[in-house]
């Protein structure tokens, strides 16, 4: 196989811009720039920044760590370079003095000076054109010897030829072998696995930046028992006063002698164990000082100057997180509960075909489906994007645990959601599950919509 260093660098640049700059190649951008990628790292000796993934990052605009077994973009636009230059030095580039090639299973490009034309009949019209008759030539003692140097003269040029070729090979050798090493998947990181493991990692990076704290804000699920006990709603403006405190009849405990039920913090477990992944997320990123800007606020004491420009991650629905009324008006599905006749409903306000207007779960009628919402938006109140998640119960929070750790749910969901130019957009996944013992099983997406 022949390396860059065949053929002179400037020769090298030379052959590239033709074919940059050459009919063949005028109509396709995106070859152009695969191609102009390749090269120039292969001549600069870059070869690390030639593995699949990163020609993906680099030319294609894939988000780092994106799937590239998913993602084929950069194996199929390599196959078309391939034989858009095989069109390419069959027709306008025939004549090039030299040409670039990309072998197969490589991303490593190679030039080679182009095969000589006409080499081999030049040769038999000079043995044509010599005389028939054998003459023999004198030569004198001196002549001899001028002979003999000349003699041993290109059979040491023949020998440096000859341990060049060698040199060459062997360098060829290594690079292929080395290229097949950095095509080969290679062991992930303890952190990197871990990360892949919870979820998407372009919806991490979305909501756990540098410099922007992220708040992650459970439930409250003493705010919860106590709308079902007063028999009374709780809007966000009331719940961040805590005057609804002093609102209290059925939710007092006998004797008047401990807390009510609504001042106490309770916080559902489903909550907590979806936050004991959360809160790992930024470290398995291996982002630096991200214990200075992630934290952990009870509902209760989130103030309104809490979610100015940040991220924020919201669990539970209105009754048991108020502040997740800030950013309904943003979003199709709307998560509601009866607290008199304990029935939840989901209601689609934009239905697409094949979709309810409402779902609805009760408790009380065995075999329904339980809900989970899962939603990213932007934070109205300043920058930053929010993440929503609501259920039909304290346990559905599980079903959006089960959605983060099963590829097979997220994955259509991110892919739909992210462009050609990596960036993700807005989006509500609606997920039904059975709801066993707390917990919940055979979570399916019932409903996708996306936003810009």
């Amino acid at each position: 196989m022949e390396t860059p260093g065949t053929v002179p660098s400037g020769s090298c640049r030379a052959e590239l811009e033709r074919v940059l700059n050459s009919r063949t190649f005028s109509k396709s951008a995106r070859l152009r720039a695969l191609l102009e990628y390749i090269a120039k790292c292969s001549l600069e000796g870059r070869l690390e920044d030639l593995s699949e993934q990163q020609i993906g990052i680099s030319v294609f605009h894939r988000p780092p760590g994106y799937n590239s077994t998913e993602d084929t973009i950069v194996r199929v636009s390599a196959r078309h370079l391939r034989e858009r230059l095989d069109l390419y030095y069959r027709d306008e580039g025939k004549g090039n003095p030299c040409r670039v090639a990309v072998p197969k299973g490589s991303y490593v490009a190679t030039f080679h000076a182009a095969p000589a034309q006409g080499a081999a009949s030049g040769s038999a019209a000079l043995s044509a054109a010599a005389p028939a008759a054998s003459v023999t030539p004198v030569r004198s003692e001196s002549g001899a010897a001028k002979a003999g140097a000349a003699r041993r003269a290109g059979w040491m040029q023949k020998t440096r030829l000859a341990l060049l070729a060698c040199a060459f090979l062997v360098i060829a050798l290594l690079m292929r072998l080395y290229q097949s090493y950095r095509l080969q998947p290679q062991p992930q990181p303890q952190a990197e696995r871990a990360l892949e493991s919870f979820g998407p990692p372009i919806l991490w990076q979305a909501l756990f930046t540098p410099g922007r704290k992220t708040l992650i804000v459970p439930g409250d699920a003493s705010l919860d028992a106590y709308i079902a006990w007063e028999q009374r709603s709780v809007p966000l403006a009331n719940y961040t006063n805590q005057d609804y405190q002093s609102q209290v009849t059925v939710s007092r405990p006998p004797g008047h002698k401990d807390v009510p039920l609504g001042v106490r913090s309770v916080t559902p477990m489903a909550d907590l164990r979806m936050v004991s992944d959360l809160v790992r997320i930024p470290e398995w990123m291996q982002q630096p000082a991200w214990d200075n800007w992630i934290e952990i606020c009870y509902a209760r004491d989130m103030v309104v100057a809490s979610t100015h420009n940040n991220n924020l991650i919201l669990i539970g629905s209105e009754t048991f997180n108020p502040w997740v009324t800030l950013y309904q008006r943003a979003l199709d599905f709307y998560v509601h509960w009866d607290y008199v006749h304990d029935v939840y409903y989901v209601t689609n306000h934009a239905p697409r075909p094949g979709e309810q207007t409402e779902y609805i779960y009760d408790r009380h009628t065995p075999g329904l489906k339980a809900y989970t919402l899962v939603a990213l938006t932007d934070n109205v109140q300043g920058e930053g994007r929010v993440m929503l998640i609501e259920g039909t119960s304290m346990g559905t929070t599980y079903g959006a645990l089960n959605f983060f750790t099963n590829e097979k749910l997220w994955g259509p969901v991110i892919r739909a959601a992210t462009d050609k130019y990596g960036k993700l957009h807005n989006f509500e996944v609606l997920l039904s599950s059975d709801f066993v013992r707390g917990g919940t099983s055979n979570t399916q997406i019932v409903a996708l919509h996306l936003h810009g």
